[in-house]
């Protein structure tokens, strides 16, 4: 089915509900004749090279057309002035004409946005970079604070934020981009919203401001990226490539597992072996360097039940460590076979950035050190009501001091709530102690399935007892 496209009076009454209060002033007088005659004699004076008689000639009847409200004889007259002082080549009259069109009393709305968007599209004709950016600088400040050419001077600010950028002036950049509040641009697609935010995203990132990308990505529904379109999906990754940054930086490992979930779902990621055994790996590390708790857990049987881990053997074997409710060797494990994986990578598998040569690398290859020694004493506590220090120092492979201190760090933090240390008789109880109400409960409980044992067993005595005493008296009469 044809959808018929909006006609000009549909676009003055969208224009007049967004900007306005969704009224159209009658037209007092139609200049349209007026308008028809005069635009061919301008072109004329304009062609004998009087640029600036030309647009002087028309400058009485867009007054009389504005203040008439002739909507569309002066959106004619204005459009056609500005073409005029293009055409010639009169760049500074080009920008005056603008800047003067633009400060007149009655400005009619719909006339103005036209005008700004030929002079948008003139920028990219003019014959030197000086001239662009003047009549940019013209044309943003013209649209200060205009709401119906909102949209303009935020592709206007794009334009001179990339060329700021280029220079390498990201903090000036910065400041000209945050000044746009594109979500709330009602005119803008959704499209070039998030192309927007994007960019907001990426000179935060570059200025080290994660609390403000942070902010940022709020902004963006991911919804937006189910679309399967190529743009979209190059979009998506940007996105959690800077969220990765931005969980990275704030040391949330679970989110950053989730974003390379997220990028691991993505149709041109999936399509790319070699990619998708990247964020695997990176799926599986961090899974690993998080802290236990629910979320932990579940997400962790979800990775390992992902069909594509197979191709990731070696990293498919360390998940299953954490998943196999067994103590994991430091030394003889670990150290001996996943090192150099995960650290330098070997022959056919290169290594991620996870563990990486440098001060990052080290404090998360310490962290997981940590993540080993968590596991280990949840292995230990469900086997161990109480154990003394230097055997906890074996299992975990820690110097007997630095292993205090670590089981005191995860009582603190919840990680085993309730097991107390003993220091005078070097002695941890991983176990909490039972209140004396709980322990009574318990002996009430266990009395009474012991009564209940008793008599089933004293009923199935005495059937046996009338059974034998029937057979002995049916033995007698016969």
């Amino acid at each position: 089915m044809q959808v018929d496209k909006p006609t000009e009076q549909d676009e003055l009454a969208h224009l007049a509900a967004s900007v306005g209060d969704g009224r159209l002033v009658k037209m007092d007088v139609d200049y349209e004749k007026q308008v028809d005659a005069a635009l061919p004699k301008a072109s004329a004076i304009a062609r004998s090279g009087d640029v600036a008689g030309a647009i002087e000639s028309l400058a009485g009847l867009e007054k009389s057309s504005r203040l008439g409200s002739d909507m569309k004889s002066n959106s004619r007259l204005v459009r056609h002035m500005v073409k005029l002082a293009f055409d010639g080549k009169k760049y500074d009259l080009l920008n005056e004409t603008i800047q003067n069109l633009s400060k007149k009393r009655s400005i009619i709305k719909f006339a103005i946005r036209n005008m700004i968007r030929d002079a948008c599209e003139f920028v990219d004709q003019l014959p030197t970079e000086a001239e662009k950016n003047k009549l940019i600088e013209t044309l943003r400040t013209t649209t200060a604070g205009k709401i119906y050419v909102e949209v303009e001077r935020a592709r206007l600010t794009k334009r001179l934020v990339e060329k700021t950028e280029k220079e390498g002036k990201i903090e000036e950049a910065w400041t000209l981009l945050m000044e746009l509040q594109v979500e709330t641009y009602g005119s803008m697609e959704m499209l070039e919203k998030v192309t927007f935010l994007l960019h907001q995203m990426k000179l935060s990132l570059l200025r080290q401001d994660y609390v403000r990308a942070s902010i940022i990505s709020r902004k963006i529904s991911i919804k937006f990226f189910d679309n399967k379109s190529e743009q979209i999906q190059n979009m998506k990754i940007e996105y959690y490539k800077y969220m990765v940054e931005i969980g990275l930086q704030e040391k949330n490992y679970l989110d950053v597992c989730r974003h390379y979930r997220a990028l691991f779902d993505t149709p041109k990621v999936a399509a790319d072996v070699e990619m998708v055994k990247e964020v695997l790996k990176c799926v599986v590390l961090f899974i690993v360097l998080t802290p236990h708790g629910n979320e932990q857990h579940d997400l962790l049987h979800r990775i390992h039940a992902i069909r594509q881990i197979e191709l990731i053997p070696d990293y498919n074997g360390l998940l299953e460590l954490f998943i196999n409710q067994e103590v994991i060797p430091w030394k003889e494990v670990i150290l001996a076979k996943y090192q150099t994986l995960l650290r330098t990578g070997v022959a056919g598998i290169p290594p991620t950035h996870v563990f990486s040569n440098n001060t990052e690398g080290e404090l998360r290859w310490k962290a997981f050190h940590e993540r080993v020694g968590e596991h280990n004493i949840r292995m230990v506590s469900k086997y161990y009501t109480q154990i003394s220090f230097d055997r906890m120092a074996e299992i975990l492979e820690y110097p007997v001091d630095e292993m205090e201190s670590f089981v005191c760090n995860l009582i603190v933090t919840g990680i085993i709530p309730d097991a107390k240390i003993h220091r005078p008789s070097r002695i941890i109880n991983l176990r909490a102690r039972r209140a004396d109400v709980e322990t009574l409960d318990q002996w009430g409980s266990n009395v009474k399935k012991l009564t209940d044992i008793l008599n089933k067993v004293s009923h199935l005595i005495l059937k046996e007892e009338m059974v034998h005493r029937h057979l002995g008296e049916q033995r007698k009469v016969a």
